[in-house]
This record gives structure tokens, sequence and C-alpha cells, in this order.
């Protein structure tokens, strides 16, 4: 017994440790990257991930960067002098913890900073206990971004559209983290927040085994949405067989899933639909994809609304050839790929039982190299 509690108490621990609070840099492709800014050159900012190879990309391709405890800056707060625009990068990166007792939800529309406890998220609402100590709740359509008080945050749109924002109101979060209660006050009295607990259904968990098997799912429908994406873009076959694989790959997504193409014009997002068939219309005589390296970089954490949620990475080599059989166009991108485990209860005999649906989320793009 004591023994598989250990196991478990590790095994938190170990996913604890992936889906912490980290620096993160969001680029102009929509999508993090677990990286720290280094130095500011001439139109240019390099950045460091955690492979620790130096890049430099266009300034104008970064547009909003976190700390692990929370801090961020906007990268057109930056100085166009480089000498003042390295002094903000270290400043910004030994400014330490936050010291934060509160979250913060950042509404769009009136432009609004708001601070409290979160006590529960769904994909759709954000429920928490307001600074005056009442319940409140609003709308994720509303939200542009929250930071939570542990140093984590979530862009809830597009990050070209919510990084001014965060500009804009980046010295009233600060303001208000200032004014914040120690975080002993907030935790003293949780009187208030306690008769909310009798309305909410426990939540069903995994055990270590299932939890194993399910992770091994998740990186299986990666794998078959991969199978289906070969028979699309195979033009030997007839349009009934690759309708048919189209419905197929569907069934693994989400509804409101998207995904991400690069081309020479940029980064633009398609509901998966419109990407599969896409796919089939492309202007070449053959196409050929494959994907490896397929593995988790944030193993399934249990959220607020008792689903699991992970996010997986691969490698994607696109290939589309003309009648000469050479290649026209090429690219190798790196993708990220989120994974829902949603729990859903089957009667077999008369008898309830826990099961749960591997679902499939936004496909991102992390980076690409052409061909």
């Amino acid at each position: 017994m004591h023994i598989r509690k250990l196991t478990v108490v590790l095994m938190l621990l170990l996913l604890q440790y992936h889906t912490h609070a980290q620096d993160r840099i969001w680029l102009d492709n929509g999508n993090p990257v677990q990286a720290k800014l280094s130095k500011a050159m001439d139109g240019k900012l390099e950045w460091i991930a955690s492979d620790n190879i130096p890049r430099v990309y266009s300034r104008k391709r970064f547009l909003v960067v976190f700390s692990t405890s929370g801090h961020y800056l906007v990268i057109s707060e930056l100085h166009d002098n480089n000498s003042k625009a390295q002094a903000q990068i270290e400043t910004f990166y030994k400014a330490g913890s936050r010291q934060a007792s509160q979250d913060i939800i950042v509404k769009t529309v009136p432009l609004t900073v708001i601070t409290g406890s979160i006590s529960y998220e769904s994909d759709e609402v954000i429920n928490y206990l307001a600074a005056n100590g009442n319940p409140a709740s609003i709308s994720k359509e509303e939200v542009a971004a929250v930071i939570y008080k542990d140093g984590r945050h979530e862009i809830l749109r597009d990050v070209v559209d919510v990084a001014p924002l965060l500009a804009e109101v980046h010295k009233d979060i600060e303001r208000k983290e200032k004014e914040m209660p120690p975080a002993s006050k907030t935790s003293a009295n949780p009187k208030k927040e306690q008769p909310a607990k009798p309305t909410e259904p426990a939540k069903p968990v995994l055990t270590e085994v299932e939890y194993r098997e399910y992770s091994e799912k998740g990186i299986r429908r990666v794998d078959e949405f991969t199978s289906y994406l070969k028979i699309i873009g195979n033009k030997s076959l007839r349009s009934e067989e690759k309708n048919k694989a189209v419905q197929q790959a569907l069934s693994l997504f989400e509804p409101q899933a998207t995904v991400a193409v690069s081309s020479a014009r940029g980064v633009r997002k398609y509901p998966v639909r419109e990407y599969l068939n896409r796919l089939k219309l492309l202007p070449y005589a053959s196409v050929n994809i494959t994907w490896n390296e397929v593995k988790y970089i944030s193993g399934l954490k249990q959220e607020s609304d008792g689903n699991y949620y992970g996010t997986i990475s691969a490698q994607q080599v696109f290939e589309g050839f003309s009648a000469n059989g050479k290649v026209a166009y090429g690219d190798i991108t790196r993708k990220n790929i989120r994974v829902k485990l949603e729990s859903y209860q089957k009667t077999i005999d008369g008898k309830d039982t826990v099961n749960w649906e591997v679902l499939l989320g936004n496909i991102g793009i992390e980076t690409t190299e052409g061909q």
C-alpha cells in the first residue's frame, strides 16, 4: 500500500514538473515556444529554447514574453535602442516572484482587469471569487487572457489581438498586483467558498494503469490522423475513399478544433474539415505527408472541469510533387497537438460505469523550415 501511494505521489510530481509555469515566447504564428529572450539587435532579437541553441528572428516575429512567475513583456514595449532594449530584457528576467495572491482576468470589452480567485473553469466559463468576496462568473468569449497567481497564463484569443491589449493594461495589472492582500489573508477565510462545494459533482480520476493506457491512446490518435492524411492526399485514390477518410479523421477531433497551416504568406488557421478538404485539392501531382518524433511535451493533467488535457509534439514533413516526380514544394514543420481526455457514463447491465474518450484539439505550428 505504501509503495503504491509513493508511486502515485512521484507520478503527480513528474506531471507537475511538465505542466508548471515556464518561460514562454509567443510568436506571430500564434503558438508559444518554451524559450527566453537573450539579446536585442538591430531590428532582431536572439532567443534560446530548451535545446540551448541561440536563434535570431526579426523583432516583428515576437509578440509577448512570459516568465515563469507570470511577469510579461510585450515586444512593442521594447525600446528601439539596442542597449536600452537589452536592459529592459535583463530587468524583466531579474524581476523574480510576483507574490500574487489572486488570479488576473483580462476582459476584452470593455477592456478591464479583473482580480479574484478562480474556483472553476470549463471550455465556456470561468467562475471566481471576486476581490470583494462575492462569487462571480464570466464567459470565456469575453476574456483575452488569464494570468494565474501561480505564474501560469492562458491566451484565449488570437495572440496577435491579445498582445496590444496586454500592453494597454500592463500598468493597471502591476498596480492591482501591488494592491492585492497578502496570500495568507486570502487563504485564511475559506468559509465564503464552501457553499459552492456541495453542488460540484465528484470528478472521476484515472488510475495509474488507466493514465498510462490513455496517454498511449493519445499517441495512437495522432498516428490514426496521419494515416488518414496519407489517404486524403493520395491523388490515385477515388473521391469516395478520400471522403470516407475525411469523415473518419473528423471523428478524432473536438468539433471546434483548428489546424494551423504555414505558407509563404504566413500562418493561417482552418477548421479541421476545411483543412482536410483543402488537402484533397492541392495542385500537386502527388503529395507525401509523414509525421515523426511524436511525443508528449506536456503530460495529461486533470483540469477543473474534470477532463484531462495534454500536448503532443510531432515533426511533419510535407512534400508536393510535380508531374515529373520532382518536389515542387516541401517543408518540415514542428506541430503541437492539444489532447483532451473526456469522461462519460455508460450503462452496462443497469450499472453506470465511467469511460473516457480521447479527442484531438487544435493543431498549432511551433517552427517551420522550408525546403
